[in-house]
This record gives C-alpha cells, sequence and structure tokens, in this order.
C-alpha cells in the first residue's frame, strides 16, 4: 500500500518545481489572460497584440520543462479546438513525447526484472541503446533465442510516481482556477481532467497494455488485411513489455507507399475501414491513431501499434453510438438530439428550439459546401462548441471517435486531397440499417422489450404496495425541481436567517429592559446582567445588517 506521507512529499516537491518553472518563463500576466473572456474571443479572430503568440509559447515550453504528465495534458488539450483559443491550439500541438533516454545497463536490468541469471537462453541479441524514447518509456530492439525479432519496451525509473503527484497537483490547481476563474468553469476542465487521468494511469500499466494486444489479436484474428502485434507475457511485467517487432513505415509517407506499388485509396479505405470495425463491431477501439501509431507493411497491410490507451464501449454504447452517426449523416436533427439526451453524462439546455436551429444551421452549412471543401474538423469543432453552451457533457468515448476520425481524415487527405470522409463511412450507415432490419436483430429486440417488460409487470404490484403503504403512513414525499423554486426556496432561507437574528435580539434586548430594575450592581444606573444583553442584542442586530446587505 502506498505510503500516504510519500504522496504529499512527493507532491510537495513538484509543486516546488513547478513554482520555480512558472516564474523562470515568467506567468505575471496569466490572470489576465484567463479571467478576459474579450481576449480569449480576440484571439481567435486574430486581432491580438503581437505579444499573444509569445505568452503562448511560452506556456508550451514550460509544459515541456515541466515533464511528461503536463506534457500529455497538453496534448489531450490540443484536441479540443472547441474550447481553447486557435493560436494556443497550435503551441500545444508542437507539444513533443521525445525526450532524452535514461541510461539504464539494459542487460542487467532484464535480468533482475525477468529474474534471470542468465539472459543468452532467452535472448539472442539485445540492443545496448534505445532506439525511441518517450516520457514514459523507452524501447529497445532484441531477438529472441529462436531468431524472432521483438522490440522491449522498458518503463522508465520512478515515472509512476513522478505522475501519481503531478496527477495531484493538477488536480488541486484545476480546483484553485475553477474557484476564481469562470472562464474556467466553462470549458468542463475538471471533466477533461478525469477523462486523461484514467487514460495516463492505464498507460503506465504494461500489464493493461498486454491485455489490450492479446484482446485486439484475437478481434482480428480472421481479419485478412491487419497485422496485429503478438504479446509475449511470460516475458513482460508491469515494467517490462515484449511484443514481436513490425517491420512497415508510417501511413501517411506517401514515396514508401509509390516505392511498394501500393495503391494509396486502397491503404486509407482499409486504414478507416479497420478503425471503424473497431468502434462499431468490437467495442474497443485505439484512442489515438495518429500517423505514427499507423503503419503499413511491404505487404500492404495495417497495423495498429501502441496500444495503452484503447477506448470500451458497452452494447448499449454501440447501439446508441449507430444511432448518433446515423442521424448525424442523415441530418436528422430531432432524432439526432434524443440520441444526444441518452447518451450524455450531464445535461442542461437553456433553450430547446435555439439548440435545434444551431445544429440545423450547421447541417445547412455543411449541405452548402462541396465535399471536396468539407472541413470536418471544423463541423466537429462546431458541433462541440454547440454541446458546451449547452452544457451537454457526453462519454469520453465520443470525443476520442471524433479526435480518431478528424485524425483518420487528416491522413486520408495527406495521400488524397479530394478525399471525401462522408462517402466513406456510408457503407457503414447501409449496413447499420440492414443489421437492424434483419429478422434476427428484430426477434432479438422483441424478446428485449419483452423482457424488459415482463419485469416491469412483476415489480409493478410490489412497487404499488410499497407506494400505498407509504401513503398511508404519511412518508409520501414529492420533489420537484425547478431553478425558480430554488431560488425562492433559497431566499426564504436567507429571510428565515435574518427575521431569527432580529427575532433573538429583540428578545434579549427586552430581557435587558425588564432585568433593569433588578437590584444588582450597576453601571451608568444600569444593572451589568442588562448591559450584557444589550451586548448581545446588538451583535444579532449586527448580524441581521450584514446578511441584509449581502443578500442585497
Amino acid at each position: 500500500m502506498e505510503n500516504p506521507i510519500a504522496r504529499q512529499k512527493s507532491k510537495l516537491m513538484r509543486a516546488a518545481k513547478l513554482i520555480s518553472i512558472l516564474g523562470k518563463y515568467g506567468f505575471e500576466d496569466l490572470k489576465s489572460k484567463i479571467t478576459s473572456k474579450e481576449d480569449t474571443t480576440a484571439s481567435s479572430t486574430g486581432t491580438t497584440a503581437d505579444q499573444t503568440p509569445l505568452f503562448y509559447e511560452r506556456i508550451r515550453k514550460a509544459i515541456e520543462e515541466l515533464g511528461p504528465t503536463y506534457v500529455k495534458f497538453g496534448q489531450t488539450l490540443s484536441t479540443r479546438e472547441d474550447l481553447l483559443p486557435p493560436q494556443l491550439i497550435l503551441e500545444l500541438k508542437k507539444l513533443q513525447d521525445n525526450v532524452s533516454p535514461e541510461k539504464i545497463d539494459i542487460r542487467s536490468w532484464l535480468e533482475n526484472e525477468l529474474q534471470l541469471d542468465d539472459l543468452s537462453t532467452v535472448f539472442q541479441h539485445i540492443d545496448e541503446q534505445p532506439f525511441a524514447s518517450a516520457s514514459i518509456a523507452q524501447v529497445y530492439k532484441a531477438t529472441l533465442s529462436n531468431g524472432t525479432f521483438v522490440i522491449l519496451k522498458v518503463k522508465r525509473t520512478g515515472i509512476r510516481e513522478i505522475v501519481t503527484a503531478d496527477l495531484l497537483l493538477l488536480k488541486d490547481i484545476i480546483n484553485l482556477l475553477i474557484d476564481y476563474y469562470p472562464l474556467v468553469r466553462e470549458i468542463n476542465l475538471p471533466d477533461i481532467f478525469e477523462a486523461f487521468e484514467k487514460n495516463i494511469m492505464e498507460e503506465l500499466s504494461f500489464q493493461h497494455e498486454l491485455k489490450n494486444i492479446q484482446q485486439f489479436a484475437r478481434n482480428f484474428s480472421d481479419e485478412p488485411r491487419i497485422k496485429c502485434m503478438q504479446a509475449y507475457p511470460e516475458l513482460s511485467t508491469d515494467n517490462l513489455l515484449c511484443i514481436s517487432w513490425i517491420q512497415g513505415f508510417r501511413i501517411t509517407d506517401s514515396s514508401s507507399i509509390q516505392s511498394q506499388q501500393l495503391d494509396p485509396e486502397y491503404i486509407i479505405d482499409t486504414g478507416l475501414d479497420l478503425y471503424l470495425t473497431q468502434v462499431l463491431e468490437h467495442g474497443l477501439f485505439h484512442a489515438d491513431p495518429h500517423p505514427g501509431n499507423m503503419l503499413v507493411t511491404p505487404s500492404g497491410h495495417i497495423a495498429f501499434i501502441d496500444l495503452g490507451a484503447m477506448a470500451r464501449l458497452l452494447p448499449r454504447d454501440k447501439e446508441q453510438l449507430e444511432n448518433f452517426i446515423l442521424y448525424f449523416i442523415n441530418k436528422d436533427v430531432d432524432n439526432l438530439i434524443r440520441t444526444i439526451k441518452r447518451m450524455s453524462i450531464r445535461i442542461h439546455i437553456k433553450n430547446e428550439k435555439v439548440l435545434e436551429r444551431d445544429i440545423q444551421a450547421m447541417f445547412d452549412m455543411i449541405a452548402t459546401q462541396s465535399l471536396k471543401e468539407l472541413d470536418v474538423k471544423a463541423v466537429f469543432s462546431r458541433f462541440s462548441k454547440i454541446l458546451n453552451q449547452n452544457d451537454i457533457l457526453m462519454p469520453d468515448h465520443i470525443y476520442l471517435l471524433v479526435r480518431g476520425i478528424v485524425l483518420l481524415e487528416g491522413i486520408g487527405r495527406s495521400l488524397l486531397p479530394d478525399l471525401n470522409i462522408i462517402d466513406k463511412v456510408k457503407p457503414y450507415i447501409t449496413k447499420i440499417m440492414a443489421k437492424r432490419l434483419s429478422p434476427p436483430y428484430i426477434i432479438e429486440n422483441i424478446l428485449q422489450s419483452l423482457q424488459q417488460l415482463q419485469g416491469t409487470l412483476s415489480a409493478a404490484p410490489k412497487s404499488l404496495i410499497d407506494l400505498l403503504h407509504k401513503v398511508e403512513q404519511g412518508e409520501l414525499k414529492f420533489r420537484i425541481d425547478s431553478q425558480e423554486l430554488a431560488g425562492l426556496q433559497q431566499q426564504q432561507r436567507k429571510d428565515s436567517s435574518i427575521n431569527r437574528n432580529l427575532y433573538i435580539a429583540g428578545v434579549l434586548f427586552l430581557g435587558g429592559c425588564l432585568l433593569s430594575g433588578v437590584q444588582q450592581t450597576t453601571f451608568l444606573g444600569i444593572p451589568w446582567i442588562s448591559w450584557i444583553l444589550f451586548g448581545f442584542s446588538l451583535i444579532f442586530f449586527v448580524l441581521a445588517g450584514i446578511r441584509k446587505i449581502h443578500i442585497g
């Protein structure tokens, strides 16, 4: 069990480093930047002063120096064009997860981690230097004793303690910003941080990634177009991951695609199809399908790597997601809003008519653009802004899916400038509709509905008896949620508090007057007990006055 004192000590040490780095980059103007909505708006229109880009550049440099947790959180925020100024987004996108490699005697480290006396019984060769280095791990090439090429992903020393301390500190910082700056509250930063915290803790567990790799391979066991990584559980721990080496190049490497005489359109179609298969059929999909995580083999197979961060969907989530895609592609505003309500974690629509008009205006904007000119990122950004304006928080997998589609659309356009991703998605719409019109699906839904109805009917008598019993006992209570009623109740409580103070003050004053004739030690002809009661009476009068001023 982790020592809570050690955690707090580590947190304080990281806090000291944070303060030092922030001071180094000079953030005396941070408050004005956070609190000024006009400045944020101006930055989005490109009319800010010349110093604004320098301010955002300093933010990026400070984040890079703060270390892995802040870099990864900055990378998460870089995908939220709907929330942050464009110039800040540009700087956050420059954040790199490449850091100098940690000096490790890899052979001694492996002997200790795998508890082996002789590595030659397992490995034929191990590179002494890593070929890639990131914030959480660094990667080595190796050859097993049977000649199989593998890669060894080695976790950095003490990285879990650093990340844990940073997460505690980041949470405190976010809570502080929320208390003082309205703009921070508006962008749902706590919800973004909560999803980020879950993802980075999963990424820290190599056993978690090992299971993802195994499940991913099982899901695609019958798919000939994909090359899946093979995991070696016997050579893996929570600090070490041994997986097969996949020879390939980035999916955006057009020169390699051309030299291997591969069809770019086939590559894009296959990559998108495999991604949507993960989402809509498997319910387990890659959370970050950027070009570096999608490889193409010389034979034309697609390979997804770095499976530490994966998104999971429950069966009900998949069905709602299908509805979402269907209604979005078909521009069905009414059913889209109904689906959003069912999917949302939190929702507070200020005016449903305005929401309908905003979504319809977005669809009208899409209709006026040619498919070649359609900017998918801009569409999703506008849609996300509409959700934020109505305080609608969607599940994390929705944001990950949107990000994945935007990334894939960017990959596709780099190879095929005229790519129309909506046309590429439409076959899936047809497949969804065909599935829902199939007899097995209809029968399954009827049986589920009958089962739910049977459960409801069987529980109804007991629920009715419980309700009647509460009526008889006088325990039945009704709760009405209304902002206006809540406001009136709050005002009533405040008025009651004022009246209570005034009542107590009056009673004490009256008591002082009644006791003024009592034979006791006096001051200015009035007994001390009366002076005491007058004093307390004055205190309650003052409290009532302060309460009244505060309400006003």
